[in-house]
């Protein structure tokens, strides 16, 4: 793998996000068996029918991850800051395919990362990866029987990970990807040569350069680059490539791939508007 840094995507800036966009975006786009898409504007959860229609499945929830389990339930969090103290406060949800929704883990204080006993990313056989930030960082794996491993990172603030079918996990950290073997002790920084690369930049904090990742059937890994308004692609093979730009005034913070070969972009403007860009393998597209 080439060490040049992945910093080139975000050394030209021709599109300023202005200061006041989301603190923190939403970075989850999933889809249930059924062909149900959901997904979160910090404010609301959304689904999106097969048919393409547009509906809330759940109402003010400030959500910034999402996970569904084998049986089509929906779980999310619910961030908050107590009103009077400024403290912040959370809870984990979950929405049966019925609606009958419920708390997993009721309001406590904190972060969820405070506490890394529940993850929004879990692999084929069920192992929850959980970034956690108290006592330094590191990468927790909960494994189906309850075994726990952790492996140290070497950022202060990690973002997103993504486990990949070779036993590794990917993770965002800032402008660079760092890649986890559960096996060994510590994560190495992972730094692919992107300085061919040359897509509009956006200025974003370090920490919310990179932020969602997914993988499509052909195991390919793609990242959400916040800070360069651009979808990166990292082949198998190592081949790196840049396969989507969001149009001006608008940035991918996540995304997934869709079982009929088309992207499913989840994009933030520069005013907070948060959308979904379905982008089809013939390169049509529909915004919702």
């Amino acid at each position: 793998m080439r060490t040049a840094s992945i910093a080139a995507l975000a050394t030209v800036a021709v599109l300023s996000l202005a200061k006041g966009v989301a603190a923190h975006p939403p970075v989850s786009v999933v889809m249930d068996s059924r062909g149900f898409v959901y997904y979160s504007d910090l404010q609301n959860v959304w689904k999106i029918s097969p048919t393409g229609n547009r509906t809330l499945a759940v109402i003010g929830v400030h959500t910034h991850q999402l996970y569904l389990d084998a049986e089509n339930r929906l779980y999310g969090e619910d961030a908050t800051n107590d009103d009077a103290t400024g403290k912040p406060y959370h809870r984990v949800w979950r929405l049966d395919p019925d609606g009958t929704l419920t708390d997993v883990i009721p309001r406590r204080a904190g972060y969820l990362w405070d506490y890394g006993d529940f993850g929004f990313v879990r692999d084929r056989m069920g192992v929850a990866y959980i970034l956690q930030h108290a006592g330094g960082p590191a990468l927790v794996r909960v494994g189906a029987t309850g075994k726990v491993t952790r492996t140290t990172l070497p950022r202060p603030e990690p973002g997103f990970a993504l486990p990949t079918p070779d036993g590794k996990v990917v993770i965002t950290a800032g402008r660079d990807l760092l890649r986890a073997d559960t096996r060994r002790d510590a994560a190495v920084v992972w730094k692919p040569d992107l300085s061919r690369l040359t897509p509009r930049a956006v200025e974003v904090a370090d920490r919310h350069s990179l932020l969602g990742l997914w993988i499509d059937r052909e195991e390919r890994i793609y990242v959400a680059s916040f800070a360069g308004a651009a979808v990166i692609r990292i082949d198998p093979d190592g081949t790196e490539s840049v396969v989507a730009h969001s149009p001006e005034g608008w940035a991918p913070s996540g995304g997934m791939a869709g079982p009929d070969g088309s992207m499913w972009l989840l994009e933030v403007s520069l005013d907070n508007q948060v959308r979904v860009r379905r982008v089809m393998a013939d390169g049509t597209e529909r915004v919702y």
